[in-house]
């Protein structure tokens, strides 16, 4: 999976990403070289476009680049490399240019992302008019009536699968079946999350709130595989049918945790503009938050949701993305 996660905008459910990088400069080199190591068959870098035809930089690495050529030759460039993702690695003071490729990827119908070195600073300049009239007044009254029913019709084929786990996880280890614990939802606002129990009781008594991780020690042998294909978080539906949460959002965060991060990440109660989901962007392509990086990449995503959830395709691959991870094991 690639490392480098912010904004996506129409994507389609295709066999390979083939990415390619905008900026051959430092970030883009640096981007470069990164995902380059991080290649998988469904993941190809094809190279690096620059904006304008410069001097070859003098930055470490350059010489191992492969550039495709300059951006005026994309629509032969698409054509050739089978291009379907954007990189955008450009300087971030450039807006009109950043808005510029922008404007050609939603013309191609190609995903794009901000490289996580400039991220901050075009949303920064580029809050007001991404957030701007983002909700016809119509619009969350009709999404909670269609999110409650399907929750609800949800609830009752799946109490079969409720009452098994229950017996299993009371197997597994001592304590209740589900616990709860305190988020924050749309604009702030605190409510309870419901889940099923994946770690031992108390097991945050020594440490006090800390971010889960690969391979913790604090989820129990059942929690670890119902982690893996995410019926833990069966139990919010509950929460969807009671409005605090709903199908497709950013993931719900403790307070202590947005607290924290508010501080130390520009933009980050942006992601609090929409309900939180139970599954996401953030969700399906990235894993823990083992640190501040980490964070800032699912921000990335959770911005772009913000941005493009009206998207149809877009929240079709979310769901399609899910299915694969519940399906394949492959959730955290």
């Amino acid at each position: 999976m690639l490392k480098e996660i912010p904004a996506v905008t129409k994507p389609t459910i295709k066999s390979v990403r083939n990415t390619a990088i905008i900026g051959l400069n430092r970030s883009g080199i640096r981007a470069y070289n990164r995902i380059k190591k991080q290649q998988s068959d469904r993941e190809k870098l094809v190279g690096i476009i620059d904006v304008n035809n410069r001097k070859i930089p003098n930055y470490n690495g350059w010489q191992e680049v492969k550039c495709l050529g300059i951006l005026r030759d994309f629509p032969h460039l698409k054509s050739l490399y089978n291009i379907n993702h954007f990189l955008i690695a450009v300087h971030p003071d450039d807006i009109s240019q950043v808005h510029e490729i922008i404007s050609l990827c939603r013309t191609h119908g190609i995903e794009y992302q901000f490289a996580s070195e400039v991220q901050d600073v075009v949303y920064g300049h580029t809050v007001q008019q991404i957030f701007k009239d983002l909700q016809r007044p119509w619009e969350p009254n009709l999404r909670q009536v269609l999110d409650s029913s399907l929750a609800f019709t949800l609830m009752i084929m799946l109490l079969p699968l409720f009452i098994v786990m229950s017996i299993l996880i009371k197997l597994d280890s001592p304590g209740p079946t589900l616990y709860s614990q305190e988020r924050v939802g749309k604009k702030g606002r605190i409510f309870r999350i419901f889940k099923f129990r994946t770690m031992y009781i108390d097991a945050e008594r020594m440490t006090g709130p800390v971010l889960a991780k690969k391979n913790d020690p604090r989820i129990t042998k059942m929690g670890r595989f119902i982690r893996k294909i995410r019926i833990d978080e069966i139990p919010q539906l509950l929460n969807v049918v009671i409005g605090d949460m709903s199908f497709i959002g950013p993931r719900p965060e403790r307070p202590y945790f947005v607290d924290k991060y508010t501080h130390e990440i520009p933009m980050y109660k942006k992601r609090l503009y929409l309900k939180p989901g139970i599954t996401g962007l953030a969700q399906v392509y990235a894993g823990y938050d083992e640190d501040l990086e980490d964070v800032r990449n699912k921000l990335s995503y959770d911005l772009t949701y913000v941005e493009n959830y009206r998207s149809l395709s877009l929240n079709l691959s979310i769901i399609f993305k899910t299915i694969m991870v519940v399906f394949t094991g492959k959730g955290q």
